[in-house]
């Protein structure tokens, strides 16, 4: 073969491989502006279904948790909960309305399963509370939230709690303090997995709440969607953080709207505030101190 046929088959193999490189940029530019088209599509849907989802909400609530929280009022010598329609999808929780309730006081306690803190305040406060309701002298509101979920290794155990809550109060809201008590008793250490959702079954038939309803939807976490919705509302309601740290935090205990900012182990203080802020004396026997037992 004469140099210039070489040459020749170069320039022709040279002009190949230029045609197939840029019918592979061509196709290459297309592939990317439909990518791009694509990426940008899928971003305003993405965006799109988030203003979506956030303006349904991530209802709908518990039965008995029209206010984000379960009520209780006396009524012969018992705490009884106050039976409340559901909040539904996309709705948000209403205040309770205490003018038609005779108690004096109402107290409200925003609480997390998780937190240790929330558990010394039920284990030196619950029993004294639930008698001052079924007493008459004061109305309970219980707001079980969701914050310390990254406390429990990716299994959203305050989650998962507070949604077994709702379903004690959904189906078996009679059971509901006596289930509130055992899930402080029962409480799992900061960075663990928590209980399961068998365990919180468990918990919730020892303390009465015990149809199957209760069961499947305590299995289900049925609630779990709403209480972290809702529970972003109290971490953003400016009335309820802290005015020391400027955030919300838990126990969380408010009396007739005042912060209660005492010892979260001494019934006393607790007794002297709630009489204090509603201008009454309250109960028939003074408050164990703390550190004391009746």
């Amino acid at each position: 073969m004469t140099r210039d046929q070489r040459r020749e088959i170069a320039r022709e193999q040279a002009r190949a491989e230029r045609e197939e490189r840029q019918k592979k940029e061509r196709r290459n530019k297309i592939l990317f502006r439909g990518g791009v088209t694509l990426a940008v599509v899928g971003i305003l849907a993405a965006v799109g279904f988030g203003i979506w989802a956030g303006s349904r909400g991530a209802g709908p609530s518990p039965l008995n948790m029209a206010s984000g929280g379960i009520v209780f009022t006396g009524s012969d010598g018992e705490a009884v909960p106050l039976e409340t329609d559901r909040v539904e999808s996309g709705e948000t929780p209403e205040p309770t309305d205490t003018d038609d309730f005779e108690a004096p006081a109402h107290v409200v306690t925003y609480i997390d399963y998780l937190c240790p803190f929330c558990n010394q305040f039920e284990t030196a406060n619950g029993a004294v509370l639930e008698e001052l309701v079924a007493s008459g002298d004061i109305t309970l509101e219980v707001h079980p939230v969701t914050i310390l979920d990254r406390l429990s290794v990716g299994t959203e155990y305050s989650t998962r709690a507070a949604s077994a809550a709702g379903c004690v109060a959904e189906y078996q809201p009679e059971a509901f303090l006596s289930f509130n008590a055992a899930m402080y008793a029962a409480q799992p250490a900061e960075n663990s997995p928590g209980l399961t959702n068998d365990e919180l079954v468990e918990i919730a038939s020892g303390a009465g709440a015990d149809s199957e309803d209760v069961a499947s939807c305590i299995r289900d976490a049925r609630f779990k969607g709403w209480f972290k919705s809702d529970s972003q509302r109290v971490i953003d309601d400016e009335d309820l953080q802290n005015p020391t740290t400027g955030q919300f935090g838990t126990p969380t205990i408010m009396v007739n709207g005042e912060r209660y900012e005492g010892s979260i182990s001494d019934p006393a203080a607790l007794v002297a505030f709630i009489e204090e802020t509603a201008d009454v004396t309250v109960g028939d026997d003074e408050a164990p101190a703390e550190g004391e037992t009746e």
